[in-house]
């Protein structure tokens, strides 16, 4: 491409070479920006700031004076004898995940909240003993109220 190029530069007037050189590098500035915006689009598509979706507003719901009953805090306490280990806000806010979201398994919760392995099964298999739990006795609750009713 060198060997091509130095003839033709040659033969240009010198007083044309000066704008000729800006030209391309004019035009080399401007592949480069729309190549580097070409590449930044396939990675993630183009959404202004503006246009993101508002965060849901948090069902108050998850956090009542009952929220953390059934949390197995010594047993989890007792697998995290390190000095890494994750606060309790943590270990409390993957307690609310998992009785509350579906789809939030303990690989989720080692993920997302960085939690060790032998924690997050425990949070999560008590979470769902309590979702059970309170389950059969809604379903109980339900049949009584419906036993009660004259018909």
């Amino acid at each position: 491409m060198v060997a091509y190029l130095l003839p033709v530069w040659t033969r240009l007037p010198a007083a044309d070479r000066m704008g000729v050189a800006a030209a391309v590098m004019g035009a080399a500035l401007v592949v480069l920006i729309v190549g580097t915006r070409v590449r930044r689009g396939r990675s993630r598509p183009f959404r202004s700031p503006r246009a993101r979706r508002p965060a849901e507003p948090v069902d108050t719901s998850w956090f009542t004076a009952h929220t953390l009953d059934g949390f197995p805090e010594e047993a989890v306490r007792a697998t995290l004898r390190t000095p890494a280990a994750p606060s309790r806000e943590r270990l409390y806010a993957a307690w609310v995940l998992a009785m509350h979201t579906q789809g939030t398994d303990a690989v989720w919760l080692e993920k997302n909240l960085g939690l060790p392995a032998d924690a997050a099964h425990l949070i999560t298999e008590a979470a769902e003993a309590r979702r059970r739990e309170r389950s059969a006795q809604e379903n109980r609750d339900t049949k009584a109220r419906d036993s009660d009713r004259p018909g």
